[in-house]
């Protein structure tokens, strides 16, 4: 086969620098070409580095585009080259790769060239499930592989019918489909730069699967970007050594599948439960689905529900395997879909999810626990302050009023005894008499009650 690596670059020369180094110390046994296309508008210092570089293992082509087209766009570009070949290998500029990333990915597409439920064949191992936010563990069937209805962005490689499938079905499907029922609930609201959330929904519409390895031969730096703030999330160990013989397994008889949502498919975890489930269920153990992604009258779910017909426990990993040995405990339903109390949204889902000790702790490590128990002494404590502060706060409120008070009296007592002494000057011996008895008592009894 005839496959290129195609590199998408834009205006970050370092990370470029370190990806053309990594794929420098790879094993080729045949030549094989390089393409570097970038985005036009970025940084001079980006084809200062691509023309610089010598690549030993075949020729090398640079696509300097005058245009700036974009993420999407330029991505979609990329992905057309596989017309002229066999198919291509496409890397963007933030990744590193394995030494063994080339042998892999040929090998996968040529195994899966002729597979229909196949659309491309992932460099990169998913370690983190993006729409739960929670960390992700595949099943291990022993082979190399396993399937996801999840694009990969992080190293990838398609066939010509693969890329050429997709680019017919984009023709008609290029709107800015925001809040999608068919999507996870954080894609659908992915910007419209993001080429992936439309190979999401053609995936979910034709029912195709990437093919991902069990380890990865790509890792993500996140670098800082025109489209990305800067993480290390995504990074994840690659493999050092060559695998001796790769085992791929066939799709139609793995049972390690995840559809969009990373949640195993309900005939593979039924199959790998002994077919104890003789009802059609869908399956959200994250409980990120909306109503509208349980197609089936039944759900495994994380979701509280009024009644159910069988629970489980969370404490194995992978968390299927809690399903698939039958742990005993509370935290997972097998129950009607009429039956969740409540299915929120997908922010909802995991803000109640942050706030519950018990569930970070089965889901991160002990480092991660005690940074979570350090934040949440951190924000008791400052909810503490600051109920301390509303306190006192009242309490000088209170002060206030009752000096307020004081003062309007004091001011009413002084008004009244000035009063008086006009009254006691002003009119004459005889006339006011009787007044100034009546004077002098009032004066007496106001002096009384100072003393």
């Amino acid at each position: 086969m005839n496959i290129p690596i195609v590199i998408a670059a834009y205006n970050r020369e370092n990370t470029l620098f370190r990806l053309l180094l990594s794929i420098a110390k790879a094993n080729y046994v045949t030549p094989v070409k390089l393409i570097i296309s970038i985005d036009g508008g970025g940084s001079e210092n980006v084809k200062i580095v691509a023309r610089k570089f010598e690549w030993e293992f075949g020729p090398k082509e640079i696509i300097e585009h005058s245009e700036n087209f974009g993420l999407r766009r330029h991505i979609l570009l990329c992905g057309g080259l596989s017309k002229l070949y066999d198919g291509i290998i496409l890397l963007e500029d933030d990744l590193y790769v394995s030494p063994w990333f080339y042998q892999y990915a040929s090998a996968a597409l040529k195994f899966y060239q002729y597979c229909s439920s196949i659309c491309g064949i992932s460099l990169y191992s998913y370690r983190y499930n993006e729409t739960s936010m929670l960390p992700f563990i595949p099943l291990n069937d022993a082979s190399n592989t396993f399937f996801m209805q999840v694009p990969c962005s992080w190293g990838q490689a398609w066939l010509k019918e693969h890329w050429d499938c997709f680019a017919k079905w984009y023709i008609s499907n290029n709107d800015n489909f925001s809040d999608d029922v068919m999507l996870p609930g954080n894609i659908a609201f992915w910007p419209e730069t993001s080429w992936k959330k439309y190979f999401f929904k053609y995936m979910i519409e034709k029912d195709l699967y990437f093919v991902y390895p069990f380890w990865s031969y790509t890792t993500n730096f996140g670098d800082k970007g025109q489209h990305h703030c800067g993480s290390n999330l995504f990074q994840v160990p690659i493999v050092l050594e060559k695998i001796s013989k790769l085992v791929f397994k066939r799709f139609e008889e793995s049972l390690i599948k995840y559809d969009a949502w990373c949640e195993l498919l309900p005939e593979c975890l039924n199959y790998l439960s002994n077919g104890v489930f003789n009802l059609n269920f869908s399956v959200d153990l994250h409980g990120t689905k909306r109503k509208e992604n349980l197609p089936n009258e039944y759900v495994l779910t994380a979701k509280k529900s009024n009644s159910c017909i069988q629970t489980f426990g969370r404490q194995m990993l992978p968390v299927e395997m809690n399903i698939i040995n039958k742990i005993c405990g509370n935290d997972i339903y097998l129950t009607a879909i009429d039956q969740i109390k409540d299915y929120g949204n997908i922010n909802d889902s995991i803000f109640e999810r942050a706030i519950d000790i018990t569930t970070q702790q089965y889901y991160y490590t002990m480092e991660s626990f005690h940074h979570t128990l350090l934040n949440r002494a951190l924000a008791r404590n400052e909810e503490q302050r600051m109920e301390e502060l509303e306190r006192y706060k009242k309490l000088f409120e209170r002060n206030q009023d009752l000096e307020q008070e004081n003062l309007r009296r004091y001011q009413l007592e002084l008004a009244l005894r000035q009063s008086i002494k006009q009254l006691l000057t002003s009119m004459s011996w005889r006339v006011t008499s009787p007044l100034r008895w009546v004077a002098r008592k009032i004066n007496n009894i106001i002096n009384q009650k100072d003393n």
